[in-house]
């Protein structure tokens, strides 16, 4: 097989970093970019979160009487999403400064593959934009000074980085993605209630019951979320009796408890057991990604404004674009970024950001007719619509392909199996694989794919095309 075109990316990290001049002057900004996980430890080098607390779909579904076959498989799966496909998709957009990843296995032969795997998908991308990968263990084996970096900027808390030079520190970055705080930034949201907290108690019954009591009295529809969540775990849409009663169950006999217990002397300041309960909007007109960067100085940059994708439990799934739109976007969105650039940067942080946004029909107070855009999530970090914001010029621009979708995928093939079912479209640069993990063991891979077409239709069979050898992969 020939070889495929390199990507040449609109912008980078390691630019956007820049942009105000270098970070420091004593060494390179490092991004660590693997996802960190409170259920189960990816590896046997790589401990679960007890303090930074995330509850994603792996800590709200997994009950605490599993089998260990079971376990051993809800591991290995996380070590594959949370160290090979996110942080492989995350350093897509790197471009040329050091990157971070953990080992996704202990053992010498499998490390070897996870580091080839990863090395070659940003081989899709042209030298110059290709970041320096460096792997370690787990975070206590990070070197920082021989690889020249002086300081890390992380996705997500990893329990076992505190104590490293950070760009921020890992509780306040904690608290800016925590949903307690966007409830109290005086950013435009969704009406929250006030009273539905829980922390500690010293009667694990008693905690549970006065949570339980207050969500059994909400009027419905609404939606709950707990206080860190990722990748859509941990967040329960309740629409009917039914739906109410279901969560309810899985709240007082599995997600309270383990999450009530985990509280402790470390991170109660952090309050990782806060509950938000808000009212859901019936009127949607659109449900968007809103992603961009905030310089050291405070600057916002736009990137991208994208359409998310979820499935029917409300998982994230990827994301699709419009190149042609992005500029009326922009001039729709800047006000509201800004709004979120300005509070970010007044608690210290400068990085990637994406919003979750929820556009709704106007006020029937509001003479302006001017829709209303609340913010439902910010993911203060790298998020997974950032490689598709960065790709118009490859697509729109080279190529007539003005609409693009991001999304994940595993299939029961190799990586050159995959691309040579769609040879003629990888060579054409219609299709690039942003990550790609291949399970030795069962053959089974695990990957992220971008596709470009030139209309909305077009994208929509191209997709079609790749789930009929493939299924989508939730996280």
């Amino acid at each position: 097989m020939q070889e495929l075109p390199q990507v040449t990316l609109d912008t980078t990290l390691a630019e956007l970093y820049n942009r105000d001049g270098p970070v420091d002057s004593d060494g390179q900004l490092a991004l660590l970019l693997c996802a960190a996980n409170s259920e189960v430890a990816p590896t046997s080098k790589l401990a679960r979160n007890t303090k930074f607390l995330y509850q994603d779909s792996t800590f709200s579904n997994t009950p605490d009487d599993i089998a260990p076959q079971q376990e051993a498989e809800i591991e290995k799966s996380v070590a594959v999403k949370y160290l090979s496909l996110v942080p492989q998709h995350d350093a897509f957009a790197a471009g040329n400064m050091p990157v971070i990843l953990f080992d996704s296995d202990s053992s010498g032969k499998a490390v070897d593959h996870s580091k080839r795997e990863a090395e070659r998908t940003v081989k899709g991308l042209i030298p110059a934009q290709r970041p320096k990968l460096l792997f370690f263990s787990d975070p206590t084996q990070i070197s920082l000074k021989e690889n020249g970096i002086s300081r890390l900027a992380t996705k997500m808390e990893f329990d076992e980085v505190e104590g490293l030079p950070l760009a921020l520190d890992l509780d306040t970055h904690y608290f800016l993605n925590s949903k307690a705080a966007l409830g109290t930034s005086g950013l435009p949201r969704i009406a929250i209630p006030s009273d539905c907290t829980g922390t500690r108690g010293k009667w694990l019954e008693k905690q549970i019951t006065r949570l339980t009591s207050r969500i059994s009295s909400q009027k419905l529809p609404f939606v709950l979320k707990n206080q860190q969540t990722y990748g859509g775990g941990g967040t329960f849409v309740v629409s009917s009796p039914e739906d109410l009663q279901n969560l309810l169950n899985a709240l007082s006999t599995r997600i309270l408890p383990k999450l009530l217990s985990q509280v402790n002397s470390t991170n109660a300041h952090l309050k990782p057991a806060t509950l938000i309960l808000s009212a859901m909007v019936t009127d949607p007109i659109s449900d968007c990604g809103l992603t961009f960067f905030v310089t050291k100085s405070g600057t916002c940059i736009f990137l991208a404004l994208t359409q998310q994708v979820v499935d029917s439990s409300k998982a994230w799934i990827g994301s699709t674009i419009s190149y042609p739109d992005q500029a009326a976007f922009k001039q729709k969105f800047t006000p509201l970024m800004k709004q979120i650039g300005a509070w970010l940067s007044k608690h210290g942080y400068y990085g990637p950001c994406g919003a979750d946004i929820l556009e709704s029909a106007p006020r029937k107070d509001d003479s302006s007719g001017s829709t209303e855009l609340n913010i439902v999530d910010l993911n203060v970090r790298t998020s997974g619509s950032l490689v598709l914001a960065l790709m118009s010029t490859h697509f729109s621009q080279n190529r007539g392909l003005h609409k693009a979708s991001s999304f994940s995928i595993n299939a029961e093939m190799s990586r050159d199996t995959f691309v040579a079912k769609f040879e003629q479209r990888f060579r054409e640069g219609k299709m690039v694989i942003v990550s790609w993990y291949e399970d030795p063991g069962s053959g089974v891979s695990y990957g992220n794919v971008v596709i470009g077409a030139p209309d909305g239709k077009s994208l929509e069979e191209e997709v079609a095309r790749v789930k009929e050898v493939a299924e989508e992969v939730c996280f």
